[in-house]
């Protein structure tokens, strides 16, 4: 990848390519990243590159004729042109992993009140990294560049990025080290566990709280994509894979404990989906067996199964959750926390398991919720109201 940067102060941009994971990225010759002063295209006489605005008003405006002239020597028909504004869509995770596909980025860094107008005619886009006024796009333009940098290819370790906050639409999950215990600030114990499954269903869980703790929105905003996805989803992976399956014919049927694997010279065929870019369920096994054969899932009932019986999981650990908040009555935050818990399951549920399920099931689980929501509020409610008596029969007293 190739990143270039204009900007009429290009010396802010070398302590930043000289350090950590940007450096070693450029000297691996994983990206190149230059920085272009566009000030040396002007044509004036004294290099100026703005000018009052017309109409009048405070500060000055950046010309055409330099912007103009400096993407012009950079451009490539595989080149994307990048404007820094405040007026741009905002920069988000998904952003950075669609430009961390481009083989040429030119970022345009602003100055002073803004640009003019016409500049804008020759770039692709407009991004913004937040709702507020910067100096210039200098600094921006460094964040872009460090987001995008870290997600190319060799740059760092995948995992490194893939469970990043914003990835699956939560926040992460909290992280520890050594020591245990440090002034009296303990590791959670399920940690320590070495139970990799109970640990996978915490850090769930503490994505799930932490989100709802810090951005409530993401989760609001991660349904409605969902909603707007699912049916597409189902019909170009699922339909598609299933389509473009070719099974020949079928020999030597093998039961193996509840499901059959249909086994011929070339492939062994599991009676369930293939699964090895669609989420919601945990399912793992090798892509090739002993002998060699490739594993192929070709039936779509097996993965409705999977599916109901981890939402049946989750569903069963709110039920414990609402159980644990009962039996404190003096916990005054538990209500609205497991409340929060339980529509966040909601939203999980319709995001990443609708087009699994199927809408009789989906319909029974969310009703299934939702009644255990009811109850645990009534549980809840009649338990205050004893509290409170106790209280006012304690005072009488």
């Amino acid at each position: 990848m190739k990143i270039d940067i204009l900007t009429i102060f290009p010396e802010m941009f070398s302590s930043f390519k000289g350090e950590s994971i940007i450096k070693r990225a450029i000297e691996n010759k994983k990206v190149e990243i230059n920085t272009c002063n566009f000030r040396n295209f002007a044509k004036n006489k004294h290099k100026k590159v703005d000018d009052t605005p017309y109409g009048g008003g405070s500060g000055m405006v950046l010309m055409c004729q330099p912007i103009f002239d400096a993407v012009e020597s950079l451009k490539t028909p595989k080149s994307k042109v990048i404007l820094l504004s405040p007026q741009g869509k905002t920069f988000t995770q998904k952003k950075a992993y669609e430009l961390a596909k481009e083989e040429h980025l030119i970022f345009i860094c602003g100055h002073y009140e803004g640009f003019d107008e016409r500049i804008k005619t020759i770039c692709d886009e407009e991004i913004s990294i937040g709702d507020y006024v910067l100096t210039g796009g200098e600094l921006p333009a460094m964040v872009l560049t460090d987001a995008i940098v870290r997600l190319v290819p060799g740059v760092i370790e995948e995992e490194s990025h893939v469970k990043d906050s914003f990835n699956d639409g939560l926040l992460d999950y909290p992280t520890y080290t050594k020591p245990r215990n440090y002034n009296g600030l303990e590791v959670p114990e399920v940690l320590l566990s070495g139970d990799h499954k109970k640990i996978d269903e915490w850090r769930y869980n503490e994505q799930l709280k932490v989100t709802n703790e810090k951005r409530p929105d993401l989760l609001a905003h991660k349904v409605k994509l969902n909603k707007e996805g699912i049916k597409k989803h189902k019909n170009k992976i699922i339909t598609d894979e299933i389509k473009n399956i070719k099974v020949t014919e079928i020999k030597n049927v093998k039961p193996t404990g509840k499901y059959k694997v249909f086994k011929d010279d070339k492939i062994i065929a599991i009676t369930m989906l293939n699964c090895k870019n669609i989420k919601g369920y945990k399912l793992r096994g090798k892509s090739k067996t002993k002998s060699g054969n490739t594993i192929l899932i070709v039936k779509a009932m097996f993965i409705e199964k999977i599916a109901l019986k981890n939402v049946m999981k989750k569903i069963n650990v709110l039920n414990y959750r609402f159980n644990l908040a009962l039996s404190d009555p003096d916990d005054d935050d538990a209500t609205g926390r497991v409340l929060g818990e339980a529509e966040m399951l909601k939203a999980m549920i319709i995001s990443s398991y609708a087009s699994y399920l199927g809408n009789e099931n989906l319909d029974k689980i969310i009703k299934n919720i939702n009644y255990l929501v009811s109850e645990f509020v009534k549980a809840r409610t009649l338990q205050q109201s004893i509290v409170s008596d106790k209280n006012i029969e304690t005072r009488r007293r």
